[in-house]
């Protein structure tokens, strides 16, 4: 980068100019893990009743049939059409990867749609949606990072709106739009980008919609500066341009700070539970507590966490959906406690209305810790207190949840996760297929009929 280079046209330099062979291996051993992460997420997602109205919403519109829509019966539809449906669908569960610096940001789950419904259309390679896969996460990374946690203590959800950028990102990489074009595709996404934290209020599902819009404006600002709608060039450090606008507090050097050595990828962390991110750490702790109560959970008698803001403001402790439920401290603490373990098969309508999980919900007091508020987002901590009867005390302080890049999950558990969600939708054979063409870089199967099929009548 030239010391007199803004920082969009910086960033749209290096996407434009990115290529398979400069990528580190490990970098694009990553790119693979998060891309069968997503699917994952996708297909169990495509269940959800929120992904399922997406479609109904995109035949009712009608689009071209250019793109892949995940999960089956969906068919084909216009690319932004298909990215926002298969945007939904990969957030549907609270499954998908996420950033760990970028407060809210879900790369995956926006970045990846775009990147293949575009790369459908284009016929594009495995290693060119690798790499825009790769371009994608380090333009959402950095913006997320330069005016986070500003951008969320405002009430804005960076995967509708830094996300925007990523998959624009990704979406230009594809069509292999010059650093011109790929600097209005950032111009349009900016403009285009938007998503409110009130979803919490109420559970509303347009949390989703944040994800599907926002890798549909990544494609829609791409293919527009393909044809040459401009967009403004200095949309991320302009006077009146994104940070600004998006954040109080924000630091325009993140955008650029060892741009080509540091790969935002190597910050994307990966979901063990089903569950909003600022949760874990809570989650890790309880988990850590659980064998010392030997299942007498009736001697508990009440349970404090602390924890900072982002976190601490999930504390409704009688969620009445499951997607409130994913995004209550109280309750998700009790579902660990009741049940071992937060995943996706235990958000069920039976356990939220547990009469023991809600009993214990009510024991459970959320505050904000200004300390460990202070040193967020270096460390995610928790600190989980449980009192029981007769004056007895545990107590368990988490800093780096699991599937954290200092506290990863191994490849074989993601391949776990991706093969224990989708085996009753793929059956064993497809499974095995999918994971192969994106696991090993000598297969060179065809993809997309494979996100369609429905399940083989033998596994």
């Amino acid at each position: 980068m030239h010391t007199d280079e803004k920082p969009t046209m910086a960033l749209s330099n290096f996407v434009s100019a990115l290529s398979f062979v400069q990528i580190p291996s490990a970098v694009i051993e990553k790119a693979r893990i998060c891309l069968l992460d997503y699917l994952g997420s996708a297909f169990v997602g495509s269940r959800s009743k929120e992904a399922i109205l997406a479609g109904k919403y995109i035949r009712k519109i009608g689009g071209l049939p250019q793109a892949t829509v995940i999960g089956g019966g969906a068919g084909k539809s216009s690319m932004p059409l298909a990215a926002l449906v298969n945007g939904v669908a990969g957030h549907a569960y609270e499954l998908d990867d996420a950033h760990r610096f970028a407060t809210g940001l879900h790369p995956g789950a926006t970045t990846i749609p775009a990147v293949m419904a575009v790369g459908e259309y284009m016929a594009a390679s495995k290693e060119d949606l690798l790499t825009a896969i790769v371009a994608g996460y380090e333009v959402s990374g950095r913006v997320g990072r330069a005016i986070n946690p500003s951008h969320r203590y405002r009430g804005f959800h960076s995967t509708g709106t830094v996300a925007s950028l990523g998959a624009a990102a990704g979406a230009a990489r594809v069509l292999g739009l010059d650093a011109q074009h790929t600097a209005w595709a950032l111009g349009i996404a900016g403009s285009m980008a938007g998503g409110i934290f009130e979803f919490l209020a109420e559970g509303s599902m347009n949390k989703l919609l944040h994800a599907g819009q926002a890798a549909a404006n990544g494609v829609t600002a791409a293919l527009l500066a393909q044809e040459g709608f401009t967009g403004p060039t200095s949309v991320l450090e302009g006077k009146e341009g994104f940070c600004r606008a998006f954040a109080d507090k924000y630091d325009l050097q993140l955008l650029t700070e060892n741009l080509g050595t540091h790969h935002e990828m190597d910050y994307t962390y990966f979901k063990r539970h089903a569950s909003c991110g600022q949760a874990f750490a809570a989650i890790d702790a309880v988990m850590e507590l659980r064998p010392a109560l030997s299942g007498n959970i009736s001697a508990i008698r009440r349970i404090t966490v602390r924890s900072y803001r982002a976190a601490a403001v999930l504390n409704e402790k009688e969620p009445d959906t499951i997607r409130k439920a994913k995004f209550s401290i109280p309750y998700v603490i009790a579902l660990v406690l009741t049940k071992g373990n937060a995943g996706y098969f235990d958000f069920t309508p039976e356990n939220l209305n547990d009469p023991e999980i809600i009993k214990l919900s009510r024991l459970i007091e959320v505050y904000e810790d200004q300390a460990i508020n202070d040193a967020f987002p270096a460390k995610r901590t928790a600190v989980v207190e449980i009192e029981l009867d007769r004056g007895k005390q545990l107590c368990q302080q988490v800093d780096i949840p699991r599937g954290m890049p200092e506290n990863p999950l191994s490849s074989e558990e993601l391949l776990g996760k991706f093969n224990s969600l989708t085996l009753d939708i793929l059956g064993k054979d497809r499974q095995q297929r999918i994971s192969e063409w994106v696991l090993l870089p000598e297969s060179r199967e065809n993809i997309y009929p494979l996100l369609t099929f429905r399940k083989e009548t033998t596994t």
